[in-house]
């Protein structure tokens, strides 16, 4: 398998598999973004799957206010989705190693030696950080359709999705578990040196 470099245009770019490994509170900041960003893509992405769908499956006008009851959003919907959130961060994964949140803060996804990720690579990164939050939302629907708990603890089940983050501060090398589990790291890019220039 051919491993791809990321590009430079500074001669002074360190090692790659020397840069720093980057913090907990920089990646819910990248976190948080990229999601903001996400639910602008799932949006637009169920505008493109449900007009068609509609016209498809012929739903009626007493369906189309209540889009939940329709055969269309099932699982193939949501596994429309799922092909969806892959793609957006598997583009950007494999075009620099950098998602908008990422570049934000000046980090970059790469592999343990310091490549590009494939997209194979891509699917095996997202799918083992995706799988505690679902985990975490599978529970946080079965608390809330059966009443279990009341608010606010009902969401410390989204602990589970943080757990995989949480690992770096046990681990001695600062990996997540998504880290370690996938080959993979985030590490934080050193600065770009500025030249000031003069005006004549």
């Amino acid at each position: 398998m051919i491993k791809k470099e990321f590009t430079s245009l500074d001669d002074k770019t360190p090692d790659p598999t020397s840069l720093p490994p980057a913090g907990i509170l920089t990646l819910l900041g990248c976190w948080l973004y990229d999601f903001m960003l996400l639910c602008a893509v799932w949006l637009l992405a169920g505008i493109v799957y449900i007009i068609p769908a509609q016209i498809f499956a012929q739903v009626d006008s007493s369906q189309s206010n209540n889009l939940s009851t329709t055969e269309f959003t099932g699982p193939i919907f949501y596994s429309y989705l799922f092909l969806v959130s892959w793609f957006f961060f598997a583009w950007f994964w494999t075009h620099g190693g950098q998602t908008l949140g990422l570049r934000t803060w000046s980090l970059r996804l790469q592999t343990d030696d310091g490549y590009a990720l494939n997209w194979l690579q891509t699917l095996r990164r997202f799918l083992i950080a995706g799988t505690p939050w679902l985990i975490s939302l599978f529970i946080y629907e079965q608390i809330v359709s059966n009443e279990l708990l009341p608010s606010p603890y009902q969401y410390s089940v989204f602990l589970i999705g943080f757990s995989g983050l949480l690992w770096k501060l046990i681990d001695k090398q600062k990996r997540s578990l998504y880290d370690i589990l996938s080959h993979t790291r985030i590490v934080k890019l050193p600065k770009k040196s500025k030249k000031r220039q003069r005006l004549y």
